[in-house]
């Protein structure tokens, strides 16, 4: 078959009209955010930066297996109460702090008090996975699509009087409002939401002063996901045409060579390979092993050791 030269011309049209589309496609998934969904963000609006206390939190590292997240905090309270000295503050007024979390480090052996001129730094923290927000899919066994969700709460007030003495009875405690905001950059394979406690009736976002109460949903990036499908159809595609190879040497229109076994074992150990870099490090025995991974594989495996036979035992081969 012959074509023309304005064909032969426009043949390269396609593959770079393919190739801009994909590449406009993966930029439009998203690749991992971290922001608060629309009603806490403008309930943070709302919130002036110089009365309130101020808490960034950075999400560091997420196992799906444990399904724990560690995470770091940073405290700034209001002028009034602290001097901000940049990564650290240095408090004014006998400061308490208390985080819900699993497990909780500061460079405070008490973690809970802060005296005056004290240096409040970062807070690292661990926190499980309650999934209460969940319903479905809260298993590492569902990924790329399992999803999880973790709460951090915390109390934050300051001791204005009774700061001279001993007597707990003429202490003075007063609280301002708490402003969350996110400061991940990255966290790999995963987008974050977080959001403030809501009334489950009437859906308003209910905060007290001196308080937070902050849910974060995490999910796989749809960057990973299609990362995922691409793989996915490889693995299957590798198995296929293994398959097809077979049936072509069964019905002899093709003999049974010994390229047809390298092609075959190099199908299946690349496989195995491709497995264990796959992106997000996904424990053995998930969903997609058990739908994708682990058929291909077969299939690679016994149409390699049938072609293997056929080129043992076959000593002429006619079409």
């Amino acid at each position: 078959m012959h074509f023309s030269s304005s064909l032969k011309k426009a043949f390269w049209v396609i593959p770079i009209l393919l190739y801009l589309g994909i590449v406009l496609l993966l930029n439009s998934l998203d690749s991992g955010s971290y922001k608060f969904d629309p009603s806490s963000s403008d309930y943070n609006d709302a919130i002036s930066d110089e009365t309130a206390t101020m808490v960034y939190i950075q999400l560091k590292e997420f196992d799906s297996t444990s399904q724990s997240l560690k995470a770091r905090l940073w405290i700034y309270p209001p002028e009034q109460y602290a001097t901000q000295l940049g990564s650290s503050v240095q408090v004014k007024q006998d400061t308490r702090i208390q985080i819900d979390a699993a497990t909780v480090e500061s460079s405070n052996t008490d973690s809970v008090f802060w005296y005056e001129y004290d240096f409040l730094r970062a807070f690292d923290i661990e926190l499980d996975a309650t999934n209460q927000l969940i319903q479905h899919r809260y298993n590492d066994k569902w990924f790329p699509f399992d999803r999880y969700s973790l709460s951090v709460a915390g109390t934050i007030d300051y001791r204005i009087k009774g700061s001279d003495t001993d007597e707990f009875e003429d202490d003075e405690w007063v609280y301002t409002p708490i402003k969350v905001s996110s400061y991940t950059s990255n966290l790999p394979g995963w987008s974050a939401q977080l959001s403030y406690f809501k009334n489950p009736e009437s859906g308003s976002i209910t905060q007290e002063e001196g308080s937070w109460y902050s849910d974060i949903v995490l999910d796989r990036t749809n960057l990973n996901r299609a990362i995922l499908m691409l793989l996915a159809l490889i693995f299957i595609g590798g198995g296929i045409s293994m398959l097809l190879l077979l049936r072509s040497i069964m019905i002899s229109h093709r003999p049974p060579t010994l390229s047809g076994l390298v092609w075959s074992a190099s199908t299946a150990f690349t496989m195995i390979q491709t497995r264990t870099v796959i992106p997000g490090s996904p424990r053995v025995g998930v969903k997609f092993d058990l739908f994708i991974f682990y058929p291909a594989l077969v299939m690679a495996f016994i149409s390699g050791g049938f072609m293997f036979f056929y080129w043992l035992t076959k000593e002429t081969w006619e079409r």
